[in-house]
């Protein structure tokens, strides 16, 4: 047996976590440059906020009031369209098949999401910024980024 076809390296479907930042939109468009070399499928994902961690929304959750709780979501998803939309725009101009994912958030973790989505789904590789929208901006390595890092099957390439 060939040793060089045992080790050979296959990425046929590339995942960017997305959350509208700068560092993430950078991922994108490396992810799509990739893609474009391996002639890969990009997959844009983004994790919608989980409701039920307090505030006004989280308690009309708790408390059944589903039309509210839709609207949100629903408001959450098309704010995510307005960044993900330039990225697919982007993808189909280098002749990339891209799809779009914005998934609920469950109340599991982000990178639980993140990570099972990209098992299940056969992602080969997963790209993210170093740093996303969370306060804590002066982090080298954001803590999803991290955790990502940590938790995927795949290999996971950070983007600065």
């Amino acid at each position: 047996m060939d040793e060089h076809n045992s080790n050979s390296v296959s990425v046929k479907r590339i995942l960017v976590a997305t959350d509208g930042s700068a560092s993430s939109i950078r991922a994108a468009n490396f992810a799509i440059h990739l893609c474009k070399l391996e002639k890969a499928d990009l997959v844009v994902l983004h994790v919608l906020p989980d409701i039920k961690q307090g505030g006004v929304i989280g308690l009309r959750a708790k408390y059944g009031d589903l039309k509210m709780v839709s609207a949100f979501l629903q408001a959450k998803a098309n704010e995510a369209n307005k960044w993900i939309e330039p990225i697919q725009k982007n993808a189909k101009k280098n002749g990339v098949s891209s799809k779009i994912e914005i998934l609920e958030n469950d109340g599991t973790s982000v990178v639980g999401i993140i990570t099972k989505y990209a098992q299940k789904n056969q992602i080969d590789l997963i790209a993210v910024g170093t740093r996303g929208l969370s306060k804590f901006k002066r982090l080298l390595v954001g803590s999803v980024t991290s955790a990502i890092t940590s938790h995927s099957h795949c290999p996971v390439l950070l983007v600065k």
